[in-house]
């Protein structure tokens, strides 16, 4: 019989969800969410990044990602600009105070990891990060339609 509970796809989701919950607790006494950090998080390095690529590489569409950006420079951890030749497409800009907070965070989110990988050997760790990074590659095929 097909036992849900053994299975990878849901034993995943339930990490997901424990992971995610053990995140927020970290950084809601931050004031920010999961989400407003991995978009602050992928503006280090790359200052000037227009918002449509930003947008691909944080895996958020553009809506969603413009109200994170609302926040984020509210709270002024980001600058936009428009460019000189297209008014409507945006440049992001990571500031001082945005890279602090991710310091900050980086260091909080590392213990975090470290306690969730705690006894487990750095080989089984590395090896299953590349196994997830091949389902995301199968599943990124599969939206794509590819076979």
């Amino acid at each position: 019989m097909f036992d849900i509970n053994e299975q990878m796809t849901y034993l995943v989701y339930v990490m997901q969800k424990k992971m995610r919950r053990q995140l927020t607790n970290v950084l809601d006494r931050d004031d920010i969410t999961l989400e407003q950090y991995v978009v602050l998080y992928n503006l280090v390095g790359r200052d000037g990044i227009n918002q449509k690529t930003l947008s691909h590489s944080v895996d958020k569409d553009q809506a969603t990602l413009a109200r994170i950006l609302d926040i984020l420079e509210g709270r002024d951890y980001i600058i936009r600009r428009t460019t000189e030749k297209d008014r409507r497409a945006f440049l992001v800009f990571i500031t001082d105070k945005g890279r602090v907070k991710v310091k900050e965070i980086a260091k909080k989110l590392g213990e975090v990891h470290g306690n969730i990988i705690e006894g487990i050997p750095d080989d089984k760790v590395d090896q299953f990060i590349e196994l997830i990074k091949m389902m995301i590659e199968n599943l990124d095929r599969l939206s794509r339609g590819d076979k």
